[in-house]
């Protein structure tokens, strides 16, 4: 990772973004402290598909839902 000060930065920009663009990373900073850290840009992946949620709940509860509910407890306690 290349490290830089935010003046090196803005004065050689097009440089930074090609070796951004190339693959490495650079870290930003003012006065010694880490303000910025730009990274290459990872391909668009395939979005994972979501579990099969209806499924899964009829296999942890196959009677069905649980009666009473937990917020019908809590209700009854608090006296609603």
């Amino acid at each position: 990772m290349r490290v830089v000060n935010i003046r090196d930065f803005q004065h050689h920009l097009a440089d930074y973004m090609d070796q951004v663009e190339a693959g490495e990373t650079i870290e930003i900073r003012r006065r010694r402290k880490v303000i910025a850290r730009i990274v290459p840009c990872v391909e668009n992946l395939p979005a994972e598909s979501w579990p099969d949620l209806v499924s899964r709940l009829s296999s942890l509860y196959p009677d069905g839902p649980v009666e009473p509910a937990a917020s019908d407890i809590l209700y009854q306690a608090r006296g609603d």
